[in-house]
């Protein structure tokens, strides 16, 4: 007779697969064999926020859970840190050594995540790490430091964010060091960051399928068109656009292979309602490039509408690959939105500024979208133009009503899930 004590461990754990967080915790408690087929998974991520920092030492962090139990080391995978215990505005020095001595221990780390200015104190720590291949940092480094870090190789994915003059010098000598390996480079905030130094870098780095310089006012979108000269293999790009008097390249290498794109447009205060003519350019850029993308993102700085013509434009060139589009601080008329959820037949998610009126209009648009799963409203409740009321629940149930394949909505910091149960549609909010 089949138990759950003699089921295949194996087994266990390809259930347990699908299982995260609380779940797997009350997994564990039901028996021995549970418990061990829910380790490798309950451990394979530590991580540690803003909440378990403010409840520290009263509840126990992961990392002092690994070090009292030596053994789990084995299973971690990935380590994000977003918080830490502070006291008198100082990292907590039990929680900073229990972190170190963790890391140290991790030898299977794959992924490494800390967005917190204490990066320093774990370079050590990550050396000879050969399974690590993923990085995100602050890279607020002294000299010394910025020639530690640049030792680490074998990492497919970087991101440098808020970098020192000293991470920007040593970035030549690191991408020498990751140029067999490294596929996705994002630097990100880093006002240090030059034209010169990027044309070092990218040479290196012949096999990078993603480039994303965001924030970066020496990097604008003159100089990140000039760069894809040296990065033709490109499947993602973003960049940060600002006003129209910077010089835009005459000639633009194509990439053929490009998939993603996002820009992030600083506007000025002369081009107030006006579609920034960077968009357009790159539009009619990847369609002679033949590129159909999957997954376009457009951000602005003030609240435009955008022209019919453009969105038009949109659909006309990637309508039939498009599966995820962002609008953000972009307001759209009823007939553009029917026309994306009509044309783009692929379309997955949509993000967007939700209409505060006649939601009824904009329902029927969405009711072409016949694979959207997820729906994000990109408008604020508080802004510079003023306040705007929450999306009632009223509105919410409209939208998933009239569009059947809808799963989730986010809307106002609550997402809204749907799931069909006993014949019913039932909606809940976290």
């Amino acid at each position: 007779m089949v138990s759950a004590d003699n089921i295949n461990l194996d087994c266990l754990e390809l259930i347990f697969a699908y299982l995260s967080g609380n779940d797997l915790v009350s997994v564990s408690l039901v028996s021995r064999s549970f418990l061990a087929a829910v380790i490798p998974r309950l451990y394979r991520t530590l991580s540690f926020g803003l909440n378990q920092a403010k409840r520290y030492p009263s509840v126990i962090s992961p990392f002092a859970a690994v070090l009292a139990h030596t053994n789990l080391a084995s299973h971690v995978r990935h380590i994000d840190l977003r918080a830490i215990p502070t006291v008198k505005f100082i990292p907590q020095p039990k929680f900073m050594d229990d972190c170190v001595r963790t890391i140290s221990m991790c030898k299977n780390l794959g992924s490494f995540t800390c967005t917190l200015d204490v990066v320093p104190n774990f370079l050590l720590a990550l050396q000879d790490k050969t399974s690590l291949e993923q990085m995100r940092i602050i890279a607020n480094f002294t000299t010394d430091q910025a020639e530690q870090v640049s030792k680490i190789s074998g990492l497919r994915s970087l991101t440098l964010d808020s970098g020192s003059w000293n991470s920007i010098d040593a970035l030549p000598r690191w991408s020498e060091v990751l140029r067999p390996t490294l596929t996705s480079l994002t630097l990100h905030g880093i006002n240090t960051l030059s034209p010169e130094i990027m044309e070092t870098v990218l040479p290196n780095l012949p096999s990078l399928h993603s480039l994303h310089i965001i924030g970066c006012p020496k990097v604008d979108q003159g100089v990140a068109l000039n760069l894809i000269i040296h990065t033709p293999h490109l499947q993602s790009l973003a960049f940060t656009s600002y006003d129209n008097s910077r010089s835009m390249p005459a000639v633009v290498s194509p990439l053929p292979r490009l998939r993603h794109l996002a820009i992030d447009t600083h506007s000025a205060p002369t081009q107030a309602n006006a579609t920034p003519s960077i968009w357009g350019t790159i539009v009619n850029l990847t369609r002679t490039w033949s590129c159909p993308l999957k997954s376009i993102s457009f951000k602005i700085s003030d609240k435009i509408t955008l022209g019919d013509g453009f969105i038009g434009n949109i659909v006309q060139s990637h309508g039939a690959t498009l599966a995820h589009l962002s609008l953000r601080n972009c307001v759209l008329s009823k007939e553009s939105t029917a026309l994306i959820c009509r044309r783009c037949v692929e379309l997955e998610t949509l993000k967007l500024s939700l209409p505060g009126k006649d939601m009824h209009a904009f329902s029927d648009a969405l009711y072409h979208a016949k694979r959207l799963h997820t729906l994000t409203d990109t408008g604020e409740l508080h802004s510079t133009h003023g306040s705007r009321a929450p999306i009632p629940k009223s509105d919410i149930k409209l939208l998933m009503t009239r569009q059947p394949t809808l799963e989730k909505i986010i809307a106002d910091g609550r997402t809204w899930t749907v799931s069909f149960k006993y014949g019913l549609y039932v909606m809940s909010i976290s």
